[in-house]
């Protein structure tokens, strides 16, 4: 597996910081089960450790923020690398998902 994942819980905020690699649908299995028994739909996508995603890692996110929007939070992303910028620039993400440069940018968007 190539993808490590912590989630951290702050007031309204659940954070989770992606560490790694996304090549496959198998490296989301254990960010799926995270998400079985969350109850803050805040959500915040650390990406700063995040070295590469492919299809599948930008299917789990535009996932995870309809479930989010059900459960009346959000998903917003913080401090992608140069490769992801570009890679979500191309895919558009970055119209979908407000993106932070920093973690306290992306937790100030909560607070609105």
């Amino acid at each position: 597996m190539s993808l490590a994942i912590e989630l951290q819980k702050q007031n309204n905020i659940s954070i989770f910081e992606l560490k790694g690699r996304i090549l496959s649908d198998a490296d989301l299995v254990d960010p799926n089960n995270l998400f079985t028994d969350l109850k803050v739909w805040n959500i915040i996508f650390d990406l700063s450790q995040l070295t590469h995603t492919n299809s599948s890692g930008i299917a789990f996110m535009v996932k995870s923020m309809t479930r989010a929007r059900i459960n009346n939070g959000d998903v917003v992303l913080v401090n992608p690398n140069s490769g992801l910028a570009k890679l979500f620039e191309i895919t558009k993400i970055h119209e979908v998902f407000s993106i932070y440069d920093t973690l306290e940018n992306a937790k100030n968007h909560f607070k609105q």
